[in-house]
């Protein structure tokens, strides 16, 4: 993540005034408002050409924007890498633990029709249990690569182990070798569903490999956010949406008007985070369309990320609108019809990498 610059509230103050004498031919006072943690909020600008959206200048002391969720967070956490993980998701795994607080959640078809997690997580200082945890797949150590982050897992598949161990820049904390340094295994779950993770063994994790916990110089940010929740334009209704893995599972997402929010079910009821026993819940749902394709023997699956420019459908405040994917150096974003960079809601994110060949099993309602 990389630190917002600090801008006085003179110089913003200034800068808009010229702006604004420039642009209309009077001035107006820029309105601020000053909270107990030394935030300024510049009110939005809706002259700049007539036709680009308003923008906000925002600045606070000792908080950055988070590249994964595009909402304040302090500033110990600028430039750091993610913590990326494998997390278990069949029915023995139910419920997980701490999936509640990754900012960024994707899930991804494996082998045998099921799905596993691949959590991203801004913040992994206070996370007080987290799993269960499995091994890695190929498309998963292509996203904690994309991310620039620690990617957690315990094992891998042949695939996964020929790229990690052919690759250095994977940061790769791996179980097999960690064990007890960084995960353990819970009494409530049957093996193999049953490692856990914790901030002090990450910590320690982390430690032991010596992997450095700061962005490169070669980090590209994911995603881009609107400073506020703003509805989307020509928003089509998405009260809920299913996207239909396998008909046993048939995950889906409900609106909530109360709070805004996307809440999950799976597997017939709601899916819950066993440490805070709610259920899921998500401001930012995409549904990204991808090509699947799979080992000689027709067993492992991978992600065609290259394959790009094909539909996602991205979902927030009870709305929907299409847009397309594409590889932009090096990671996947998402675009506009007008070729902008889609905008995403502040807030935690879900996105369902889907198989593009049965579009008419994402159902919207």
């Amino acid at each position: 993540m990389k630190k917002n610059k600090k801008i006085t509230a003179i110089l913003v103050g200034a800068m808009i005034s010229s702006m604004l004498l420039t642009g209309c031919g009077k001035k107006k006072e820029a309105k601020e408002t000053t909270t107990a943690e030394s935030s300024i909020e510049i009110s939005p600008i809706a002259t700049m050409d007539g036709s680009a959206e308003d923008i906000s200048v925002l600045s606070r002391d000792g908080y950055v924007i988070s590249d994964l969720t595009g909402e304040w967070v302090e500033d110990k956490y600028a430039n750091q890498k993610p913590f990326c993980i494998m997390i278990n998701n069949i029915s023995d795994a139910m419920p997980q633990s701490g999936l509640s607080q990754a900012a960024v959640t994707y899930e991804i078809l494996v082998e045998g029709g099921i799905t596993r997690f691949l959590c991203v997580f801004d913040q992994y200082d206070n996370i007080e249990k987290l799993g269960p945890i499995r091994s890695a797949r190929v498309p998963y150590v292509e996203l904690a690569k994309m991310y620039d982050g620690l990617f957690a897992h315990y094992g891998w598949s042949p695939t996964a182990q020929e790229m990690i161990e052919g690759d250095s820049s994977i940061n790769s904390l791996n179980g097999i070798y960690l064990g007890e340094i960084m995960y353990y295994r819970s009494d409530d779950k049957p093996a193999p569903h049953n490692v856990f993770t914790n901030s002090e063994l990450i910590a320690s994790g982390i430690s032991n490999k010596g992997y450095d916990t700061q962005h490169g110089s070669n980090y590209e940010k994911m995603f881009s956010f609107n400073t506020k929740d703003k509805p989307l334009e020509d928003g089509m209704t998405a009260n809920k949406v299913s996207t239909a893995f396998s008909a046993d599972r048939a995950p889906y997402f409900e609106y909530n008007a109360e709070d805004g929010k996307y809440y999950r079910y799976q597997y017939g009821g709601p899916q819950i985070d066993a440490v805070t026993n709610e259920q899921l819940s998500y401001k930012n749902v995409i549904v990204m369309m991808v090509e699947y394709t799979s080992d000689p023997d027709g067993y492992y699956r991978f992600v065609s990320w290259h394959n790009d420019g094909l539909n996602a459908y991205y979902f927030t405040d009870g709305q929907y609108k299409v847009v397309k994917w594409k590889m932009d150096n090096g990671v996947p974003k998402f675009f506009n019809e007008d070729g902008t960079e889609l905008k995403l809601n502040p807030g935690n994110t879900f996105i369902t990498v889907f198989d593009y060949t049965i579009p008419a099993s994402v159902i919207i309602e």
